[in-house]
């Protein structure tokens, strides 16, 4: 058995055998819908046959496609010609040889050298299948990759919160329960009393945190601190409202320095 090893880093360590280098093969340029028929055909399974035919005027050969591999796939795969014609092409140059290789896992076999090429088109009588093939190629380039697409339909969109629902409806119902509240103006002996509860808990308050206790309109609870309160307008306390003395349920600092002296 004959054999011989390449140089090359890929298959260094590979015995090429050459005992069919021989072997005259067949060149044959297929157009492109041919060769993705072929990938789609099973293993084993006969592709096509080569036909020869003897005229005066000198050989024709043409190939024919298995009439079931060219049938319409899906709506992406159109149908495609079956006949073709075969025409007997140049190959690359009179000092250079076209080899085939077939690669296993240890082993690589010479299948034979190129001596015939050939070109394969389309014939007559498929000229309307190529056609149709062609148009419908060019329809589908022409489909835009991104489409608009109209809703008839309401969609809702929610926007991302780090607020859990519970919290969510907690903070509803208070904004409901004060907005209802202040819808509504209590009367003067409640909004007294509301008042004088909130300074037995802090001497001094600013206007907002009253407006947010008593839950009152804010020229309603003015009247109201105008009469009962005074405001300060400097440091430390400024801007706080504070019990004027005869409604102060607490001596004031002043008073308590007096009594010690």
């Amino acid at each position: 058995m004959a054999g011989i090893y390449v140089e090359q880093p890929e298959i260094r360590d590979k015995h090429v055998y050459t005992e069919r280098a021989g072997t005259n093969l067949w060149l044959v340029k297929v157009p492109k819908y041919v060769s993705d028929r072929l990938r789609m055909c099973d293993e084993g399974a006969q592709f096509g046959v080569i036909k020869t035919n003897r005229t005066a005027v000198g050989t024709k050969i043409s190939f024919d496609v298995e009439p079931k591999l060219c049938e319409k796939v899906s709506e992406e795969v159109a149908s495609c010609p079956s006949s073709h014609d075969m025409r007997l092409g140049t190959l690359a140059g009179p000092n250079r040889a076209l080899a085939v290789y077939s690669e296993g896992e240890e082993v690589i076999h010479m299948e034979g050298v190129v001596k015939t090429r050939f070109d394969t088109y389309q014939n007559q009588d498929s000229s309307r299948s190529y056609l149709s093939l062609k148009k419908f190629e060019v329809e589908r380039k022409l489909v835009p990759e991104r489409t608009i697409k109209f809703n008839t339909k309401a969609v809702n969109s929610f926007r991302p919160s780090t607020v859990s629902q519970k919290q969510l409806y907690t903070t509803r119902a208070q904004k409901e329960e004060k907005l209802a509240a202040k819808r509504i103006r209590l009367d003067k002996t409640t909004v007294e009393s509301m008042i004088l509860k909130a300074f037995k808990k802090n001497q001094y308050i600013s206007q907002k945190n009253l407006i947010s206790i008593t839950g009152q309109p804010e020229a309603y609870l003015k009247e109201f601190l105008s009469e009962m309160c005074v405001y300060n307008t400097k440091a430390p306390h400024k801007n706080t409202w504070e019990l004027k003395p005869e409604y102060r349920h607490y001596e004031s600092s002043a008073s308590k320095e007096m009594e010690t002296d």
